[in-house]
């Protein structure tokens, strides 16, 4: 997993990004995650909070494409 790459204040933002680009995507299970994301291989990966970092979310891992695809676009379009 990566840590600090999405920040806490992107999150809804993100989900509109996931939703206008046709990725499925639903609330986390558990006190920890925050929310999954459906990949192209159909699996459901996780965006996870954590105590000890206040100002962002841990990606798993096979998501982090995904992220720097959003945040890349959302400079982009500021």
């Amino acid at each position: 997993m990566s840590r600090n790459l999405l920040h806490k204040t992107k999150l809804e933002a993100f989900k509109t990004f996931l939703s206008k680009s046709g990725i499925e995507h639903r609330r986390g299970r558990g006190a920890f995650q925050v929310l999954q994301v459906r990949l192209k291989s159909g699996q459901w990966q996780c965006v996870f909070d954590r105590l000890d970092a206040p100002e962002h979310y841990t990606v798993a891992h096979p998501l982090e494409g995904l992220v720097h695809r959003f945040i890349k676009q959302a400079k982009q379009a500021a």
